[in-house]
């Protein structure tokens, strides 16, 4: 059963690789190495911190274990009662942070893309490409 695991997981590994590659290649053919590339690859910086902060940081290494000791009971219901309440809590605090983030976009993108704020600030050329993202 581990080793299919383990197996389920390296091939998902592998596939998500491939799949970030063959996405990189699209966007180099279509956009180049300009500015909406740059633009681009900056729009999806923030959803990708979102994604590592919950759903590869911190709560994933407290949620598996606490979920096998939850598990090792050998009582389905509190398991899959256990999953739904994780599930619905984790769904509304990622609802309110995408609410929170549409609101504070201005400020998000400014924290995110420093330089390209400042350039903004001081009307330089790079200053464009904040007020594409």
């Amino acid at each position: 059963m581990l080793l299919k695991s383990g197996i389920i997981v390296s091939v998902m590994t592998l596939l998500s690789r491939v799949l970030g590659l063959v996405r990189d290649v699209v966007v180099a053919n279509l956009m180049g190495a300009g500015a909406s590339a740059d633009v681009f690859f900056f729009a999806n910086k923030i959803p990708n911190f979102l994604r590592r902060l919950f759903a590869e940081g911190a709560f994933a290494q407290a949620f598996v274990p606490v979920l096998s000791e939850v598990h090792a009971q050998d009582d389905r219901k509190l398991s899959l009662d256990f999953i739904a309440k994780i599930s619905g809590t984790l769904g509304v605090i990622v609802f309110f942070t995408a609410i929170f983030g549409v609101l504070a976009s201005p400020v998000i993108a400014a924290l995110f893309g420093t330089g390209w704020f400042i350039a903004f600030i001081n009307d330089e050329p790079d200053g464009q490409k904040f007020e594409l993202a």
